[in-house]
């Protein structure tokens, strides 16, 4: 016979991680606007957004979606990018506790899927900074704006600028414009 361990565990749902609240400020609809460094893609390109973050049911992700163009779809296709000047797409983030990492997953209209579209998440020297073929650091600002600056690796493989945008909030999380 064997023995039997009478301990009693509750059979407790999961709870989040509490690491993710530190994205509760994303939450809500915001309105982007920024532009591309000529270093890399040519001239410096504008590049406009309407972007959206909610947590999924149960609050173990957040879900952001984007509706982006870069430059005048009208006028130049998006030589940069593969599916076009317009892009759409939805990215997951989620909170690794086993490394202390936050893990983001991302899918648009470039195709199938494929290893660049996962980025690895800390704090650095409290912003968000998520580095993966590419790499964007989130900045809370004090008058309620994000700053959100993208790098890209140089042949010398050092980071260089590539894009900068401005988060505004255009809509509160409760779906109040601001």
């Amino acid at each position: 016979m064997s023995e039997r361990d009478d301990s009693r565990q509750t059979d407790q749902p999961p709870v989040p991680d509490p690491a993710l609240r530190r994205l509760d400020f994303l939450v809500g609809t915001w309105s982007i606007g920024g532009e591309t460094s000529p270093d890399f893609s040519g001239p410096p390109m504008r590049s406009t957004s309407t972007e959206t973050f909610e947590w999924l049911h149960g609050g173990f992700f957040l879900v952001h979606r984007w509706d982006a163009v870069f430059g005048d779809p009208g006028e130049d296709p998006g030589r940069e990018l593969p599916g076009g000047a317009v892009q759409k797409g939805i990215m997951f983030y989620g909170y690794d506790a086993s490394t202390a990492r936050y893990r983001t997953h991302f899918f648009d209209g470039n195709g199938p899927f494929h290893d660049g579209s996962m980025y690895e998440g800390e704090v650095v020297d409290g912003n968000l900074r998520f580095t993966g073929p590419a790499r964007f650091t989130l900045l809370e600002n004090p008058d309620g704006t994000v700053t959100n600056d993208w790098e890209l690796r140089g042949d010398d493989g050092e980071w260089r600028p590539w894009r900068h945008t401005t988060m505004t909030r255009a809509a509160a999380p409760d779906g109040r414009h601001s």
